[in-house]
């Protein structure tokens, strides 16, 4: 399916009464992990790294309904996390432009296909080249972190992320019966 398709047929599921109903859920629950499924690790000298379960939702709605609701729901579950629990370093429009970006990359990749291990492979390499470690990191390096070479924040970062990169694939792809089921009846 070509790219330019996969925006349009995403974004007519939209219209969908259920489907606007399954994306709320899954906004809810983006919400819910942003706020409470976060986790920084202490261990490193510089507060670069997080490892959260956000990932989930945004993952399951890229491949239920495509780039368009991922999207949507990562930029919204950013925003209304901001505002239900502000954190110390405050609210930053470019980490949720990078949130936005990784669920259309989540949408890309894996909507309308069969849920491989090589779709949630390109779909988890793209999401860490363009978003996580190298826009992230810049974002991060420009407010916050002048003082600190780009090369040591993005070798922190993966250092930590790669590997969790393949749990995040494994949990994906572990959900898979459960998400051919709820494909079968959105209809």
């Amino acid at each position: 399916m070509s790219f330019f398709k996969k925006f349009a047929d995403s974004s007519k599921e939209l219209k969908n009464v259920r489907v606007l109903a399954a994306c709320a859920m899954l906004l809810a629950l983006r919400v819910v992990l942003g706020m409470f499924a976060n986790f920084s690790l202490n261990f490193i000298p510089l507060p670069v790294v997080k490892i959260s379960l956000t990932f989930i939702p945004i993952a399951i709605a890229g491949y239920l309904y495509g780039p368009v609701c991922a999207g949507v729901i990562a930029g919204l579950g950013d925003i209304l996390s901001y505002l239900l629990q502000p954190t110390a370093l405050g609210f930053n429009p470019g980490i949720t432009v990078c949130y936005i970006l990784e669920g259309v990359i989540y949408g890309v990749c894996l909507y309308q296909t069969e849920l491989k291990i090589k779709d949630l492979v390109i779909a988890k390499v793209a999401d860490l080249a363009l978003c996580t470690l190298t826009l992230n990191s810049l974002v991060l390096k420009i407010l916050f972190f002048q003082d600190v070479p780009f090369w040591q924040i993005l070798l922190w970062r993966a250092a930590v992320l790669v590997p969790f990169a393949v749990i995040e694939i494994a949990v994906i792809r572990l959900a898979k019966p459960l998400l051919d089921r709820i494909k079968k009846i959105k209809v």
